[in-house]
């Protein structure tokens, strides 16, 4: 195989493909890339009419990606190059044409410019087969939208837990809306948007694995741009920018997560999301402290009159400060991990600074959401708190397809005293 290729093209066709590509597998193939020069119908079709164009592949059994960059081929093949060392050498190259050069055995030639360099390479025919990238449901999606009810949410996704739906984000569709949901068993995270122009009837729910979730990420880009998401039965690809990126979903079902949610509130309080994130910042200086084997303490959340107190003692130190708030109901004093209430905080849209926070008691979970609030529920003012007034901000019937429409669920952790 002999194809000439332009650096910067053939850069930013590796880059993605090398953050999908596994670095430790029992298989070699799976640690490389696949070059197929030009694409070879054993790995899936080519409807293009251009044949000077070579098809890069990554799969690492569960999760792969599928892009065409344009090169001139002289001689024909299919080969698997390893993802580091192809990476590190396109990378080292001066700007301009880059040559690979494979002969028979194997001997893979880089050249570009003034520099030469030598490795081996695996024939194309070893290289795993991917799935094919068919569905019975194809949607379109903004980048910008997708991008957001991801980052809004994958934070929760546990990473290694033993329930295995906890691994994984929840993308449910239906009536016109995809609602994505992420939950480690300390707090949860729920995310919105209005899809223009599809089909109402359509159904489907999928778990995602959070750690693919993070690839889709880098992918994505704040333009309206549009994302084609094919559901297969067993896969979901997304086509952004000519990328097929894919993972296998989770086969698992997902918990039923809207039980989770007090139907009641005895506190409430309206703040901003900056200043209390300002100050929880400042306090996990103190909660993270490890001075005298004290470990990670949790920061206390005292709601009361007009003011929400932010205060943390550990063996390294204190820290005390108050964020203004309006509050109603019963004044609480409640404790947190910092890190998972502050998570929530900084996943919340930059567009919206106003905050409602909805409270039970010391020991029940709380609820954070946009201050125009959201259709994900309807928390009622508990009767012995409020009596027989209605303090709700109305839910929205008519959602606005650009409205934040997120929720948070964060437990608490039991305090001293």
């Amino acid at each position: 195989m002999k194809v000439t290729f332009d650096k910067q093209k053939l850069l930013s066709a590796i880059v993605p493909a090398a953050g999908i590509s596994t670095t430790k597998n029992t298989l070699a193939t799976v640690e490389g890339l696949l070059f197929e020069c030009p694409p070879n119908p054993k790995f899936g079709d080519y409807d293009g009419e251009d044949q000077n164009v070579c098809r890069i592949s990554a799969f690492d059994l569960e999760k792969g990606l599928r892009t065409m960059v344009e090169c001139a081929i002289y001689e024909e093949g299919l080969y698997v190059l390893n993802t580091s060392k192809i990476l590190q050498i396109v990378r080292a190259l001066p700007d301009g044409e880059v040559t690979l050069d494979i002969d028979e055995r194997g001997r893979v030639t880089i050249s570009g410019g003034y520099s030469q360099f030598e490795i081996t390479a695996s024939p194309g025919e070893e290289f795993p087969t991917m799935p094919k990238f068919v569905g019975e449901n194809r949607i379109r999606i903004a980048q910008r939208k997708l991008k957001a009810l991801i980052s809004e949410t994958v934070f929760a996704v546990a990473q290694n837990d033993q329930r295995a739906a906890f691994n994984g984000a929840l993308f449910r569709l239906e009536n016109g809306r995809l609602t994505v949901v992420g939950c480690d068993g300390n707090r949860l995270s729920a995310a919105r948007a209005i899809l223009d122009g599809i089909d109402p009837d359509i159904k489907a729910e999928m778990i995602i694995p959070g750690k693919f979730l993070g690839d889709l990420l880098r992918l994505l880009r704040d333009t309206e741009d549009e994302v084609t998401v094919i559901i297969g039965r067993k896969n979901i690809i997304f086509e952004i920018d000519g990328i097929y990126i894919f993972t296998r979903m989770l086969d698992t079902e997902y918990m039923a997560y809207e039980r989770l949610f007090p139907k009641s509130y005895a506190t409430q309080a309206y703040v901003s999301r900056e200043e209390l994130l300002s100050a929880l910042e400042r306090a996990s200086i103190v909660t993270e402290d490890k001075l005298g084997a004290s470990g990670r303490t949790y920061v206390k959340l005292e709601f009361s009159g007009n003011r929400v107190s932010v205060s943390s003692v550990s063996a390294g130190g204190s820290v005390h400060e108050e964020v203004p708030a309006a509050i109603d109901g019963n004044p609480l004093s409640i404790g947190f991990n910092c890190k998972f209430f502050l998570d929530a905080l900084k996943a919340c849209p930059v567009t919206c600074d106003r905050l409602r926070i909805r409270l039970n008691a010391p020991l029940m979970g709380v609820i954070i959401e946009p201050s125009t609030g959201t259709d994900f529920l309807d928390q009622r003012p508990d009767p012995a708190v409020y009596g027989e007034r209605d303090l709700d901000v109305d839910t929205p019937r008519e959602i606005d397809p650009d409205a934040d429409l997120f929720l948070y669920f964060v437990m608490p952790m039991r305090m001293n005293g």
